[in-house]
């Protein structure tokens, strides 16, 4: 099953300050990101493992709770670590389209 590799970078630099960095891993293989059900079935499973990563996630260089500025860097990253044909098939999907 193709993976995309941790995001524990991303988190690391979104959820400073908190005792540790979590880790996940988003599988993609078996989706069809050039459709809108593939490209909706990966933001989904992007958008579970960021609720799970940025629980007490909080904006660097402030104390305060920021799971919002976190759960956006895990989507980023995530689109980021797809090989350049899936973020082209993906990107494609999300678009809309006017008749």
């Amino acid at each position: 099953m193709k993976t995309l590799a941790s995001l524990t970078a991303v988190l690391v630099l979104a959820a400073a300050g908190t005792a540790s960095a979590a880790d996940a891993r988003v599988g993609w293989s078996d989706l069809n990101l050039a459709t809108v059900a593939g490209g909706d079935a990966f933001d989904q499973r992007v958008e579970a493992a960021a609720q799970t990563l940025c629980r007490n996630a909080r904006r660097p260089g402030s104390r305060i709770d920021d799971r919002a500025f976190c759960q956006a860097a895990v989507r980023r990253e995530a689109v980021r670590q797809l090989p350049g044909a899936a973020q082209v098939d993906y990107a494609a999907s999300r678009r809309a389209v006017a008749y």
